[in-house]
């Protein structure tokens, strides 16, 4: 009988007996000395075999010169490395001879040699845990395989391929009497070695098969499942035997798990996803939580171990699921510690590094660990694949193709990492989704993490940090540009998602010596981005920081400085107090502009200075800046700050007591700004253009007496604001517009639905312009509602105002806290207010309220009994506001002077001149104009 036994190595077959070597399923060619000089290697292997012993095997009873030895060995290893022998096989041993260092496996010619991971298996179905949050993918693989005999069940590591192959097994096998057999690649190391554990399942032990052909025969005629698993190092293998398998037996239905498909003719793939995971938004109780397949998971698991599911909890087991990504091993790993460590202690955990998830078990398993699997995984890759994976663990979310080639384009050519990343990708170490109609790629976080750890063990991390901060560079730069043009919702899309990458180059270029310039070019480079997401807190601090470093930087780096001034200008804006600093800062950046030829910055500031000087009271200062800043626009013939420098012109006019002028002039402004339209450069001046213009249009339009107007325009800028999502919009809408418009309308509780509302927006966004702000409005709502402790709290309100000198609207501020300190008979506090008000106002040249004033001063006359002051002051302020405009405060002090002359009998030519100005104001709208008509009403009954 031939002795057939065979040598197993790399991806050799040797078998001496029939001078065959094979590379996979390729014959090497060698000559029959080089046969017969492995063969006497490969029989000792590991062992020195001495010169003597291969000139005997290879020339018996010959003599030979040394020379003819050395030859055939050197012939023996270019024969093996040009087949593709990725393993040193034959080591010199100097003055000696040579050894076989190749790892080696010996098959027998009958009794087969079989490794030891081949002899445990026994084909038999695993048990299985209960399937969580797959009964739908279970059923569509089930459905499947009665149309398809060969199936893939495809996924990243640790998904759950194993468990609902096996169910699926189960599940066939019983509905339709089909044999099973299962047999768990995992530990078959060598592709050569597939048909023998396929053998040994099939329980063909006393002459184990080793060919596709002898399979076959065993399964002719035989109604069989076969259930390979773990199948992705030993791809090709597997693709062949299965692919020839389904061609040829018609009764075999095969189930394959795979890191990626087998590409095989006739197979059908299911890609089996992450479990479910609630979205980070999500409002969620313990029984809505549930009905997310990894919280129901993560919740099973862990009752086994003593925990029980309360609402509380429910936030952190949401945030532990996506940090797991769904994926089911990393869920079974975690659910025991859930108890111990609570969701909270145990998300902390996690969110330094996925040690937590190591096994408490015994080790034996590659599945004990999620690391585990991703080793297994990351030992497949060629050494291109395994270092661009290690590169793209510096991706803190999803990236596109082009994202990998531009960050990391010098690791190879652009075609080369094409291929690379879609390799990674079939292997399911990349996972893959789709933004519209563009490919998207994202790393899971074990993945990640796992990736990271080696990019640093290899040495590789600062020099992958530094050309991703490069990329993000470009990248925010690029957004710099299309601010300027690209509409702001498709801006937003592009470069919204970048922030916690842009977040982390930053403070990582700071920390690593030599960087600081990286880091200042990217606060630079994302000053839009800040301000276009209202993270204004964050803004201050890293321009700060920025220019911090740039006074350490050499060189001028004067457009850098230029722009972090101008922006630390508009940061201050969001600060208090209000101050010398501020203006001086917008002086000091309009220099740098200028010094830089940037007419963009040129405007940016001398509008960024006039609004602080009007916000602060001075408006006569702010009128000079505009003039200056005309006559700049027309020296440089650029006119596209223009509509707001109007707008600042016109608000000082009306803040100055030319309400008339003013408020025509806010009117053409709006008109001609009549089309939102989500546009970019929505916060160039901070606050969206369309918004802001309606924001002082509708003050002003109430202070004319058009109150239903009034509100309709604040409702439009509120709208405009919510659409485009802009905070800083938003918030500057509901403080100046939307709410005390509500309030001087009457309207409370449309006033308490804004108030919450900026009150919502201030939790999210540090914005300390409008706290105080928010306080005065709700204090104010509750003094209407009959809350005499309201008033104080109006009180306080306004002295904080005062002490952040941030004062637009002040003087009216004081005229509604003495109006609800009268309707709560505070009269003393009603006039300290008035007084105070006044004071103000005559030393800002603030005059807007003064119709208001007089009003407020003639009402506490009449509370003091002094009928003939009341009516003088009353005249006055009906006289100064029909003379400036102020119909609004002039309807509300004619229709307290027809009041008053109701009770001393007079009211004739009250109720005349009550008449005239209600007609020309709204015919509705507010409490105002309905005291009006009453009085009215009540006054011609008496006469």
């Amino acid at each position: 009988m031939i002795d057939a036994t065979t040598y197993c190595f790399g991806n050799c077959r040797f078998t001496p007996a029939r001078q065959s070597l094979l590379c996979g399923d390729i014959p090497i060619r060698l000559g029959s000395r080089a046969m017969d000089l492995l063969h006497a290697l490969v029989r000792q292997p590991g062992q020195v075999v001495k010169k003597s012993e291969l000139f005997e095997a290879a020339w018996p009873n010959l003599f030979v010169d040394e020379s003819n030895l050395k030859v055939n060995i050197a012939a023996l290893r270019r024969a093996l490395q040009t087949s593709g022998v990725d393993v040193p096989c034959i080591a010199t041993v100097p003055g000696r001879g040579y050894r076989f260092v190749a790892p080696l496996t010996v098959l027998g010619p009958r009794e087969a040699t079989l490794p030891a991971s081949i002899k445990e298996i026994d084909g038999a179905l695993p048990p299985s845990k209960p399937l969580v949050g797959r009964a739908d993918a279970l059923a569509a693989i089930v459905e499947a395989l009665q149309q398809t005999r060969l199936l893939t069940v495809v996924g990243p590591a640790g998904v759950g391929k194993t468990s609902i192959a096996i169910a699926a097994a189960r599940a066939i096998a019983n509905g339709e009497d089909q044999a099973v057999c299962f047999v768990d690649l995992a530990a078959i190391e060598k592709g050569q070695f597939v048909a023998l554990a396929v053998s040994r399942a099939l329980g063909i032990v006393g002459n184990p098969i080793d060919d596709v052909e002898g399979l076959v025969d065993a399964l002719r005629g035989k109604n069989q499942l076969l259930v390979l698993d773990n199948c992705e190092h030993v791809l090709a293998a597997v693709a062949g035997i299965a692919d020839q398998l389904n061609h040829a037996l018609h009764g075999l239905n095969i189930i394959v798990t795979s890191r990626e498909p087998l590409r095989c003719r006739f197979e059908t793939v299911h890609r089996l996803p992450p479990l479910q995971c609630p979205p980070a938004d999500a409002i969620l109780d313990a029984g809505s939580a549930m009905a997310f397949s990894a919280i129901e998971l993560l919740v099973r698991r862990a009752e086994a171990h003593g925990y029980r599911l309360e609402d509380a909890d429910v936030p952190a087991l949401a945030s532990l699921g996506r940090r797991l990504d769904g994926i089911a091993l990393a869920i079974e790993l975690a659910a025991p510690q859930l108890k111990e460590s609570g969701p909270a202690g145990l998300l902390q955990m996690l969110e330094r590094d996925f040690e937590a998830l190591a096994s408490r078990g015994d080790g034996m398993s590659r599945h004990k660990t999620l690391t585990a699997t991703l080793s297994w995984s990351y030992r497949l890759f060629s050494e291109s694949e395994a270092r661009l994976l290690r590169h793209l663990s510096v991706f803190g979310g999803t990236f596109a193709l082009d994202d990998a080639i531009d960050a990391f384009g010098y690791l190879a050519d652009e075609q080369d990492v094409t291929a690379w990343l879609e390799a990674l990708a079939a292997k399911s170490m990349v996972s893959v989704n789709y933004t519209g109609r563009r490919r998207r790629y994202r790393l899971l976080d074990s993945t990640r993490a796992f990736a990271n750890e080696r990019l640093v063990a290899q040495g590789e991390q600062q020099a992958a940090m530094i050309a991703y901060g490069r990329f993000i560079l470009a990248l925010f730069e690029r957004a710099e540009e299309e601010w300027t043009w690209r509409p702001r919702e498709d801006w937003m899309a592009l470069y919204g998602g970048w922030s916690a990458d842009l977040r982390r180059m930053i403070d990582w270029a700071y920390r690593v010596e030599g960087q600081a310039e990286l880091a200042v070019r990217l606060t630079v480079a994302a000053l839009p981005f800040w301000v276009e997401f209202s993270t204004m807190a964050e803004s201050g601090s890293r321009v700060e920081k920025a220019l911090s470093a740039l006074d350490d930087l050499s060189g001028d780096h004067l457009l850098l400085r230029m722009k972090l001034v101008a922006a630390h200008g508009w940061n201050l804006c969001y600060r208090y107090p209000f101050g010398d600093e501020l203006e001086a800062t917008w002086k000091r950046g309009f220099k740098l502009a200028l010094e830089a030829g940037s007419v963009e910055h040129c405007l940016r500031t001398k509008i960024g200075l006039a609004m602080v000087q009007t916000a602060m009271g001075f408006h006569q200062r702010a009128f000079e800046t505009i003039a200056d800043l005309r006559r700049f626009m027309e020296s440089i013939d650029d006119y596209s700050a223009a509509p707001n420098a109007d707008r600042e012109l016109f608000t000082c006019e009306f803040y100055q007591g030319n309400i008339k002028s003013g408020h025509a002039g806010l009117e053409r402004l709006a008109r001609e700004h009549a089309t939102f339209g989500n546009r970019g450069q929505t916060s160039r001046f901070q606050i969206d253009r369309f918004v802001n213009f309606r924001n002082h249009l509708s003050l002003s339009t109430w202070v004319v007496g058009q109150h239903r107007r009034a509100l309709e325009i604040a409702e439009e800028a509120l709208n405009a604001a919510l659409t485009l999502n802009h905070d800083l919009s938003c918030a500057h809408s509901l403080a100046v517009a939307a709410t005390p418009i509500a309030l001087l309308c009457g309207r409370i509780d449309l006033a308490q639905e804004r108030a919450l509302m900026l009150a919502e927006r201030l939790k999210t966004r540090q914005i300390d312009t409008w706290p105080p702000f928010a306080r005065f409005h709700q204090a104010a709502i509750d003094a209407a509602r009959g809350d005499v402790e309201a008033i104080q709290r109006l009180r306080e309100a306004i002295a904080a105002i005062r002490d952040c000198n941030f004062l637009i609207h002040l003087p009216l501020r004081y005229v509604m806290l003495a109006h609800a300190a009268l309707s709560h008979d505070k009269v003393v506090v009603a006039r300290r207010s008035i007084d105070e008000g006044m004071n103000y106002s005559r030393q800002r040249g603030d005059r807007w309220c003064d119709a208001e004033f007089l009003h407020l001063r003639g009402l506490v006359c009449w509370r003091d009994g002094d009928e003939n002051g009341a009516m003088r002051h009353l005249q006055d302020a009906i006289d100064l506001g029909r003379e400036s405009g102020a119909l609004g405060f002039a309807l509300r002090a004619a229709t307290s002077r027809v009041k008053l002359a109701n009770e001393i009998g007079n009211p004739a030519r009250p109720l005349a001149e009550l008449k005239e100005i209600s007609d020309r104001c709204d015919s509705s709208g507010s409490t105002d104009i309905a005291a009006a008509h009453d009085a009215l009403m009540s006054g011609h009954a008496q006469t």
